[in-house]
């Protein structure tokens, strides 16, 4: 092969997914979490077939995350999950959420996984010819880590195009919401029961029980008290900003 025929390989790759017809599937970051769950509803109504990717790499709820991501998606709608497991953060990383006891945003940071996840979830989404892939970020995101903002989710979208020589859509479907938002959301589907936000979260006897101690926690549980609050209220109404 010559040199010049080398060189063209990237602008032909390029073309054909210019090219390409969309087949409405996107890949999603699923974690059996409240966020992850709603997003892929909304894709589901907005007309995409969501096919879930669940990393197991060592977070301290893994198997009640694991648990939901392996029975949750029939119930939802899903496809099948894809289970991607990893030991790459635990080798690199000393987080508390690494099979520890992560209480708060620092001590349950992961450095870099995100970003990590996003690629990986693009790499899957392009060997099943899905249109791109999906988080479940919110604007109340915005700040609390690098990789956890609406700028990196669209520079993501930038390095999957380049990466994979196809464009490769990064979808927010939640950009404009809020928890209590989504709590409700999934509350009055009968859904919530299909979560996890406990970052220390464990499956005991094919139950799943959290710490009632982390911020995750501590969010859910204030949320779904408001929610309650405004049922026995009707004057009250949820709105996606509130």
């Amino acid at each position: 092969m010559s040199e010049r025929e080398v060189k063209t390989i990237e602008l032909e790759a390029i073309m054909r997914g210019l090219e390409r017809e969309s087949t409405h599937k996107l890949v999603l970051l699923y974690s059996g979490g409240a966020d992850s769950t709603a997003a892929g509803l909304i894709l589901l109504e907005e007309g995409f077939s969501v096919y879930p990717v669940f990393f197991d790499y060592g977070q301290s709820a893994q198997k009640a995350e694991r648990h939901l991501a392996t029975t949750a998606p029939k119930v939802l709608g899903f496809e099948d999950t894809k289970i991607i497991p990893t030991n790459l953060l635990a080798e690199l990383s000393h987080s508390a959420l690494l099979g520890g006891n992560a209480i708060d945003d620092t001590s349950a940071w992961v450095p870099g996984r995100n970003t990590l996840f996003m690629l990986a979830a693009g790499i899957y989404a392009h060997q099943i010819d899905a249109d791109g892939i999906a988080i479940g970020y919110m604007s109340a995101d915005q700040g609390v880590f690098g990789d956890s903002s609406f700028v990196h989710h669209k520079m993501m979208e930038v390095l999957l195009a380049q990466t994979l020589s196809r464009p490769m859509d990064v979808h927010l479907p939640l950009a404009q919401m809020t928890k209590a938002y989504i709590l409700h959301y999934l509350n009055d589907r009968g859904l919530l029961e299909h979560t996890v936000s406990c970052w220390n979260a464990r499956l005991e006897n094919g139950e799943i029980t959290t710490c009632r101690q982390c911020a995750n926690c501590i969010e859910r549980e204030e949320k779904l008290h408001d929610i309650l609050l405004t049922r026995s209220n009707p004057t009250n109404t949820m709105s996606l900003t509130s």
